[in-house]
């Protein structure tokens, strides 16, 4: 699990203690105001935590709900057009209008922690609006997981998300690449 330091002082503990639980090895120093009560811990999970603001979307979140079989790197998130930018190497932010970006907002348990992610609705219309921008193969394997899901997915909510976006090409994308093979 892992923890701020904001949260520790919240939680009652001072500078003090945080340091002494350090060299005790009770807490793991990840970086500079961030600490895990485990040696190992996931990166992404650091991201969620850093950036509470922060969706998971485009190949983290495929990989995420398994859609996808490799991690790529580095970690995709969006956040509102107006929000300070990441300064993180392992992060790529997208900033989106502050009208698109709560759509299929949601908060799953992943690995044990919660993460805010866009769903399956919304991350289908993000993989075909960005389909050049994500490599060939794992493009394919995406839409491939996605065909296999078909019936699983809500469709009166992904026709009520296509007309937040101006592109009439995603939905005759999601026609012709998942709904027929």
């Amino acid at each position: 699990m892992i923890y701020l330091y904001k949260d520790l002082t919240k939680k009652g503990y001072s500078d003090y203690q945080i340091k002494k639980m350090v060299r005790e090895g009770q807490l793991y120093m990840v970086e500079k105001g961030v600490y895990s009560v485990n040696q190992t811990y996931d990166p992404l999970e650091i991201i969620v935590k850093k950036h509470p603001n922060a969706v998971v979307t485009l190949e983290t979140a495929c990989f995420c709900y398994k859609l996808l079989s490799k991690q790529k790197l580095p970690y995709m998130v969006a956040t509102k057009q107006k929000d300070r930018k990441i300064l993180d190497e392992r992060v790529k932010q997208i900033f989106m209008t502050d009208t698109l970006y709560p759509i299929g907002k949601s908060v799953i348990t992943y690995q044990s922690y919660p993460i805010h992610i866009y769903d399956l609705e919304r991350l289908l219309i993000e993989i075909v609006r960005n389909k050049t921008n994500i490599d060939y193969e794992s493009y394919h394997e995406i839409i491939r997981s996605y065909q296999k899901l078909t019936r699983l997915l809500n469709l009166e909510k992904l026709n009520s998300y296509i007309q937040y976006f101006k592109d009439p090409k995603i939905i005759i994308r999601i026609e012709k690449e998942v709904f027929q093979r």
